[in-house]
């Protein structure tokens, strides 16, 4: 199921979804190996429990065309983010 995601990911993006390869966009996302419930796992069960189990913050780091948007789950503008998020809550609240 996951390989077809995947595969239907890149191609509605205009993308070859033939994995890690020289002169490809690198598009990486690293789980967090510190997460107890993903450490327990081994083979798919790892994939299983990132994406069915609801684990809060299960994925590290993300790297999007070669460059890390997402380290240590922190993204640069996600201080930037949050003060939009809550002024959108703010004025949905006040309605």
């Amino acid at each position: 199921m996951f390989d077809l995601a995947r595969q239907g990911g890149a191609q509605a993006l205009g993308r070859n979804a033939d994995g890690i390869a020289v002169g490809a966009p690198a598009d990486l996302l690293v789980l967090d190996g510190d997460n107890p419930y993903l450490d327990a796992a081994k083979g798919d069960r790892i994939l299983d429990r990132w994406i069915f189990s609801g684990l809060d913050r299960p994925v590290r780091d993300v790297m999007i065309g070669g460059v890390w948007r997402i380290r240590d789950g922190r993204h640069d503008s996600d201080d930037e983010i949050d003060r939009a998020f809550r002024s959108v809550l703010a004025r949905l609240a006040a309605n």
